[in-house]
C-alpha cells in the first residue's frame, strides 16, 4: 500500500510518503514547487490565477521564481486561513468567483497532478485539518480530496481519503515520543495556533498501534492513542509580517499612506526574512527600494525591537491564553501540569527564541523539544498507513437551533459539548412541539455552538486584507452545519406532519446519536400516530 500524507499549512504544505526501503517517512520534492535548500521541505502555499475561467494557476515556488508573487489581485496566499475562518469575502476573476474553496480545490489539484508526472498514485491519501476548523472545512477537505485524487486510470483504485488533527499527527511524527507518553504538542506555523495534549498508546511494538482486529477489548485500548484535551486559535506568522511591516512605516518620518504604496509584497518579503533571520541572530539588516521616494533604505532590526513589537500586539498574551486553556481543560480530566513532561514544537512560528524559551518558562518540570519543526506533521499523519489509530472526541459543541415564540428569537438547545466521547452510548432525547398552529413539518437545523474566552484572536476581512482583531469579552456563536448562498442555517433534516402540528401538542421525540465514524444520527418519532419518520438516519460527519 502506498500511502501519501499532506499538511496543508496557511503559509507552506509539506507532502511526504513512506519509504518501504528505508521503512521510514519521506518528504517529497518536487521541482519548482519546493523551496530552495535549506527549507527544500516545504511547498509554499501560493496560488496565482492566470486565468480562471479556464482554471489555469500556478502555484507553490513557481509563483515566486516567475516573480508573480507580487501581482495583484491574481495572487492568493493563506488560503487554509481563509478556509477555516469561514469568510464570505469572495472575489471575481474572468467571470468566475473565486471563493476560498475553489482556491483549495485548485492548489490541490496542481499537487495532484505532480504526485501523478512522478508515477506516483497512492491507494491511501491522509491529510491534516487544524483543530478549529469547522465543520464546513473539514466537510470541503474530504469531498474534494475524493475528486480531486481520482485516479485518471481506470486499472487504478480510488485511494482512500483520511483526515487527521494537525496537533495529534506531530505527536506521532516526533522522535522524542514513547508509549504511554503524555504529550503535549505546541503548532505555531503561518495562520493558526494549536495545542493538543494527547496520550500514546501503551504498546512498546509501534507497528501494532492500532490493530484492533482479532483481539479482546482490553487488548485493544493497548494500541490506541487518546486525545485527552485540544484548543486551536487563527494567529500566526503572517500577522507577524504584517506587524513587522506596519511597524516599519509608521516609524519612518514622511509616514506615507499604506494604500499609496506599490511595493508592499516586497516590504512583506523582506519582513519575513528579517523575522527568520532574527531567530539565529541578534540584528538583521535588509536593503529595500521604495518606488515612492526613488531611493534604497536599509532596514534594520534587533531582536529586543522585535520582541517588544510582539509584546504591544499582545502575541504573548494569546501564547499565554492558549495554553491556560488547554491546562484547565486538562485539569478536568484529572491531569495537572506538572504531570506533563514532554512538550514538542512546530511550526514555523516555534522559531523564534522568545517563544521557546516562553514554553520553556511555562513547563519548567518538562522538556521541550523543537528539531522537527516542519516535516512532524505530515511524518506523523504517515503513522496511521502503519496502523495507528485514535481513541478522539468532539472539539465543538453541538446544538440545535429552535424559534422562541414568546421571546421572538431563535434560541439553541444543546445536544453534545465538546469533550464528548464517540460513539455514544446512549442517545440524546429531544421531545418537541409546532411553532404555530397547522404546521406541515418540523426542520432541524444543527450546528456548532462556539464560544472564545476573553483574548481570543478573531479573523475579519477589510476588502482582500485579513484583520485581526482581539475581543474583550466572551462571545458564543452558532455556526450552521449547512447554509445557503446567503449564510442562512439550512435543516439537515425534515420531519413531515400528518395530521398538522399544533403549538399545544407535544408531536415529535428525535433521538440524537453520534456513530463510531463521527455521524450524527438522528431517529424521529411522531407521537400523535406513533409512527417512525427517520431511523438512525446520517445527518452530518461531525468534529
Amino acid at each position: 500500500m502506498t500511502a501519501i500524507a499532506i499538511d496543508f499549512g496557511s503559509s507552506n504544505t509539506v507532502i511526504a510518503r513512506w519509504n518501504i526501503a528505508t521503512n521510514q517517512p519521506e518528504t517529497l520534492n518536487f521541482e519548482n514547487l519546493n523551496r530552495p535548500t535549506p527549507l527544500n521541505c516545504l511547498v509554499p502555499s501560493l496560488l496565482y490565477v492566470q486565468n480562471a475561467e479556464t482554471e489555469i494557476v500556478e502555484i507553490g515556488q513557481r509563483v515566486i521564481d516567475l516573480g508573480k508573487d507580487r501581482t495583484q489581485p491574481r495572487l492568493f496566499n493563506q488560503i487554509k486561513r481563509r478556509l477555516v475562518a469561514n469568510v464570505n469575502y469572495v472575489p471575481k476573476l474572468d467571470g468566475i468567483k473565486v471563493t476560498p474553496e475553489w482556491l483549495g480545490n485548485q492548489f490541490l489539484r496542481e499537487l495532484s497532478k505532480e504526485l501523478r508526472s512522478q508515477q506516483i498514485f497512492p491507494s491511501e491519501i491522509i491529510l491534516t485539518a487544524p483543530v478549529q476548523a469547522y465543520e464546513k472545512y473539514l466537510r470541503w477537505l474530504e469531498e474534494c480530496s475524493a475528486e480531486i485524487f481520482a485516479p485518471n486510470l481506470p486499472t487504478l483504485q480510488v485511494p482512500n481519503i483520511r483526515i487527521l488533527d494537525e496537533p495529534t499527527a506531530a505527536a506521532l511524527g516526533y522522535e522524542a515520543i514513547s508509549p504511554s507518553a503524555l504529550v503535549l504538542v505546541i503548532d505555531f506555523g503561518g495562520g493558526t495556533l494549536d495545542l493538543s495534549l494527547v496520550r500514546l498508546p501503551k504498546s512498546e511494538n509501534v507497528a501494532k498501534w492500532g490493530e484492533q482486529i482479532g483481539v479482546n477489548r482490553s487488548e485493544w485500548t493497548e494500541y490506541k492513542a487518546d486525545a485527552i484535551a485540544k484548543t486551536g486559535y487563527t494567529i500566526g506568522g503572517e500577522d507577524i509580517d504584517q506587524w513587522l511591516v506596519q511597524d516599519y512605516l509608521e516609524s519612518r518620518e514622511d509616514k506615507p499612506e499604506e494604500s499609496k504604496l506599490n511595493n508592499l509584497s516586497i516590504l512583506k518579503f523582506l519582513m519575513e526574512r528579517i523575522k527568520i533571520r532574527l531567530s539565529e541572530m541578534e540584528t538583521v539588516s535588509e536593503s529595500f527600494f521604495d518606488i515612492t521616494t526613488q531611493s534604497a533604505t536599509e532596514i534594520t532590526y534587533t531582536r529586543q525591537r522585535f520582541e517588544q513589537l510582539l509584546d504591544r500586539k499582545g502575541f504573548y498574551r494569546v501564547l499565554q491564553s492558549a495554553i491556560d486553556e488547554l491546562i484547565n481543560r486538562s485539569f478536568n480530566k484529572g491531569i495537572l501540569k506538572g504531570d506533563i513532561k514532554t512538550i514538542l514544537l512546530v511550526g514555523g512560528c516555534t522559531l523564534i527564541p522568545s517563544v521557546r524559551f516562553f514554553v520553556e518558562n511555562y513547563f519548567k518540570m518538562g522538556k521541550v523539544y523543537s528539531h522537527k519543526p516542519f516535516e512532524a506533521i505530515a511524518h506523523g499523519a504517515l503513522m496511521l498507513s502503519r496502523g495507528v489509530s485514535l481513541q478522539d472526541y468532539l472539539f465543538h459543541s453541538y446544538a440545535i437551533r429552535y424559534w422562541d415564540r414568546t421571546a421572538e428569537q431563535w434560541k439553541y438547545q444543546p445536544l453534545f459539548r465538546r469533550g464528548q466521547v464517540y460513539p455514544t452510548r446512549r442517545p440524546v432525547e429531544l421531545v418537541l412541539r409546532a411553532t404555530q398552529p397547522h404546521q406541515p413539518e418540523i426542520a432541524l437545523t444543527i450546528g456548532e455552538l462556539e464560544s472564545r474566552p476573553t483574548g481570543a484572536a478573531e479573523v475579519s476581512f477589510d476588502g482582500d486584507r485579513i484583520v485581526m482583531q482581539f475581543g474583550q469579552k466572551v462571545q458564543e456563536t452558532f455556526q450552521p452545519l449547512q447554509a445557503d448562498a446567503n449564510g442562512e442555517g439550512m435543516p439537515q433534516a425534515i420531519a413531515k406532519l400528518d395530521p398538522l402540528g399544533q403549538p399545544d401538542c407535544d408531536r415529535l421525540k428525535v433521538l440524537f446519536s453520534i456513530s463510531e465514524k463521527r455521524e450524527l444520527l438522528i431517529t424521529a418519532i411522531d407521537l400523535v400516530n406513533q409512527r417512525q419518520l427517520l431511523n438512525d438516519y446520517p445527518v452530518a460527519r461531525l468534529r
